[in-house]
């Protein structure tokens, strides 16, 4: 499927802003989409779990110049796609009509339980989708820009 919205501004929307949206957006700006402006967001804030932090430094990605925030914080108006992880979009009323809704349904890895290396795990796992997902999302340009 060819995509269409190479050049222009996406905004990965979460339930806090702290966990997958927040990957996404760090992930995101480490691959460097050409022409496209990033944003993550929250219906509410939250906080960066230091697992987000971990499992991020383990494939270069840092958070520096990242943090939560709510939708309010955002350039709404200038968005074109709007992510969102879980059912985030449906709690949003004020997502531009115009903006396109991507849903991408990855378990919440701050829901995981168990010892340390199981979580890690599970946070690991919500990682490695969002990278995939973002190949996905920006291959196309890559492919026809080289």
């Amino acid at each position: 499927m060819r995509r269409v919205y190479l050049e222009n501004n996406i905004l990965f929307l979460g339930e806090d802003n702290a966990c997958l949206s927040l990957m996404a957006e760090a992930m995101a700006k480490h691959m460097s989409p050409p022409k496209a402006r990033v944003f993550s967001a929250g219906i509410k804030s939250g906080r960066i779990p230091p697992e987000v932090r971990r499992v991020l430094e383990e494939i270069g990605v840092n958070l520096t110049n990242i943090s939560p925030k709510r939708v309010n914080e955002v350039p709404l108006n200038e968005i074109d796609l709007v992510v969102s992880f879980g059912d985030a979009h449906a709690k949003c009323d004020s997502l531009p009509r115009k903006a396109k809704i991507e849903k991408w349904s990855i378990p919440d890895p701050a829901r995981a339980s168990g010892g340390t290396s199981a979580v890690l795990s599970v946070y690991r796992e919500g990682r490695d989708e969002i990278d995939k997902r973002l190949a996905a999302l920006f291959l196309d340009h890559w492919r026809h820009t080289a």
